[in-house]
């Protein structure tokens, strides 16, 4: 230890201030992402927070951001964060079924059609005191920020036009998991576990000929090019990236920050949701002209009356298997369906 340090931690000690009362004029959080740095949720969403915290905090609080996995991979992201090795960390909700389950609610089909009904019902129940934060926040020891959920997700198929909901039937399709490949299932098709990177060459190779996911992410990663038709306007449900921080982590922090951290969070997921709600509507109608060459069906009134029921068992079924396990599914459920009417 220098003269110096040793120095201002003696005036430290003499005026009664701690470590972190120190150093929170220059703190530097590090912030990990398994997205790429052109991904959406990045752009929109993670660089809004880092942007919208500096101004929180007067520039106090800095963020150095690790897209593409470069802080550890997506499915180590949860133990990251609650051991400090990572200090925030954007946590796939597909990839954490069994630690995190109630995220499944997410999945759930014929359930939101507005990305931003879906991120503000989330935050409703997961603040402290609420069911998520009760049954799953508080016993991980962590603490959500900032609230990215996608728009609802449809079908895209490479090889057979999708205008009837027997059309599905048969097709090998890649989903996010969990909730979603019971969905997949109960219409007809084969769920297919894959990660995102191998989706277009499994497409390509005709070891996969269809895919479950939003219809921006059909056009950015170039789905489109061998998956030519999707249908649209029933809600397969979604997955969520939710960037968490350990609560012991957040709990050192001085209130000040921990104001700051949690609007900044509030501000980055309402700016994502309102960008990709506008950026998924785009999407359909451009994927739509000569330039893509896509044939995307709107599900008739009918079409999805019978998709409702065709799916209806997924959530009941569902929820009877974590009542089961002592997961309080039945309680999250009626919080999140009196949530999303709060928020509509």
């Amino acid at each position: 230890m220098t003269k110096l340090s040793k120095f201002t931690v003696a005036v430290a000690a003499v005026l009664g201030l701690s470590g972190a009362a120190l150093a929170q004029d220059t703190m530097t959080l590090r912030f990990g992402a398994f997205i790429p740095a052109t991904n959406n949720g990045v752009k929109h969403g993670d660089t809004i927070f880092i942007q919208e915290l500096a101004k929180l905090t007067n520039g106090r609080v800095k963020v150095e951001h690790y897209p593409a996995q470069q802080a550890g991979k997506a499915r180590e992201a949860l133990a990251l964060v609650r051991s400090g090795a990572v200090d925030i960390y954007g946590l796939g909700t597909a990839y954490f079924s069994a630690d995190a389950p109630l995220w499944g609610l997410l999945e759930a089909p014929n359930m939101i059609e507005k990305v931003c009904d879906g991120t503000r019902a989330m935050r409703e129940i997961d603040q402290p005191g609420g069911i998520l934060w009760e049954a799953m926040y508080k016993p991980l020891g962590i603490r959500v920020l900032a609230r990215q959920v996608y728009p609802p997700y449809g079908p895209s198929a490479s090889h057979r036009k999708i205008t009837k909901v027997e059309d599905m039937v048969g097709l090998k399709m890649r989903n996010a998991g969990g909730l979603m490949a019971r969905t997949v299932a109960a219409l007809g098709a084969v769920p297919v576990a894959l990660t995102g990177p191998e989706v277009l060459q499994s497409l390509q190779r005709g070891t996969l000929d269809s895919w479950m996911g939003a219809y921006s992410s059909v056009r950015d990663f170039e789905y489109w090019k061998i998956a030519k038709n999707g249908a649209t306007g029933f809600s397969m449900g979604t997955p969520g990236i939710f960037a968490a921080i350990s609560e012991s982590k957040f709990q050192a922090m001085p209130k000040d920050i921990q104001d700051a951290l949690l609007e900044a969070g509030r501000r980055a997921e309402e700016n994502f949701c309102q960008f990709m709600e506008k950026d998924e509507e785009s999407a359909i109608k451009a994927l739509q002209t000569e330039s893509y060459g896509m044939h995307i069906h709107t599900w008739a009134p009918d079409q999805v009356a019978e998709l409702a029921q065709k799916s209806s068992s997924v959530l009941n079924d569902w929820v009877k298997d974590l009542d089961a396990r002592g997961v309080p599914a039945s309680d999250a459920l009626k919080a999140y369906l009196a949530a999303i009417k709060k928020v509509r």
